[in-house]
């Protein structure tokens, strides 16, 4: 066999791009593990010096392949677990914020997370409830009424590369209705929000990783968006859903609970939806409980440069 060294270096960029995602999710390397992985930059400044040295010698696709090699580890990273630029907390000294409070009712809630970690959960006594703690001159900014709860990131540093980290705990009640739009730019968010209604969730992941369980709770509508980044979604077995799920240069996993009926209308641009278990019926595709199904999931999914997989065998995490 001959390598034709003209494709060599893509050939490379695109094995270690797939390669580190994958290892992510089999469990094989840590999401600390990847998260300086944007370090290893001036790499490719060595990469382009040793092309240039070794331009005329039979060494010289040393160079590129060194560029290829961490392009795709810093790329394959984002992609994974999201980025670590901005994210390390040095320098400045814990700001911690906290709140609680109940709301009147129907209450609207809004999350702007960025880098770090935040599980979001459902409270025990029907208040809402947050503790953010920022390393690195952030500060969470909280912003509360009877109706509404807003908090978002917030950093003297915006455009350092060493931002600092959050780390959130927010709890919402369960004794009122809830529309939920949270976003997460550059972190790891967790939802486990068993017993709380949300007439509507819309949860926007930009570079990082997300995990949602509805396991518990009721939700009417959802609107999942991934860029750059790895969401797993587990439904609700004993509520109907309908909404989208659309994934850009990433991937998201559907786990929907056995005997909920669940029908997807997919298009896919260079990505691939993994619909198993699914037949074609006119221009969707459904289990072959749809009809007869106590609850069901009707969802429209989008997939550009990445994937989609309905009920992993490995499970949704």
């Amino acid at each position: 066999m001959r390598i034709d060294r003209r494709r060599l270096n893509w050939g490379v960029f695109f094995i270690v791009l797939g390669s580190v995602p994958l290892a992510y999710h089999q469990g094989i390397v840590s999401h600390s593990a990847l998260t300086d992985t944007w370090r290893l930059w001036p790499l490719i400044l060595v990469g382009i010096g040793l092309g240039m040295v070794l331009r005329r010698t039979p060494a010289r696709f040393v160079g590129g392949l060194t560029v290829a090699v961490i392009l795709g580890l810093v790329f394959g990273s984002l992609f994974a677990a999201g980025p670590s630029i901005g994210c390390s907390g040095s320098g400045a000294a814990d700001q911690t914020a906290s709140g609680s409070g109940m709301f009147d009712g129907n209450a609207t809630v809004n999350l702007t997370f960025q880098c770090g970690t935040a599980n979001i959960t459902a409270s025990a006594d029907n208040q809402w409830r947050v503790d953010a703690t920022s390393r690195g001159g952030g500060q969470a900014n909280i912003v509360a009424s009877s109706t509404s709860v807003s908090i978002d990131s917030w950093s003297e540093n915006h455009w350092q590369l060493d931002r600092g980290r959050d780390d959130w705990n927010v709890q919402l009640p369960g004794d009122v209705t809830t529309s939920l739009s949270a976003s997460t730019n550059g972190g790891e968010t967790t939802y486990n929000v068993t017993g709380v209604t949300l007439a509507s969730a819309n949860f926007s992941l930009n570079a990082g990783s997300m995990n949602i369980d509805l396991t518990g709770s009721h939700v009417g509508t959802i609107s999942i968006s991934t860029n750059a980044g790895a969401t797993s979604v587990t439904l609700d077995g004993n509520s109907d859903v309908g909404g989208s799920i659309s994934t850009d240069v990433g991937s998201t996993s559907l786990c929907v609970p056995a005997g909920v009926g669940i029908r997807i209308r997919s298009t896919a641009s260079l990505g691939s939806a993994n619909l198993r278990g699914l037949v074609q019926v006119g221009d969707a595709q459904q289990s072959a409980d749809w009809a007869t199904a106590a609850h069901k999931a009707d969802l429209s999914i989008s997939t550009s440069v990445g994937s989609f997989d309905l009920n992993p065998a490995g499970g949704c995490k």
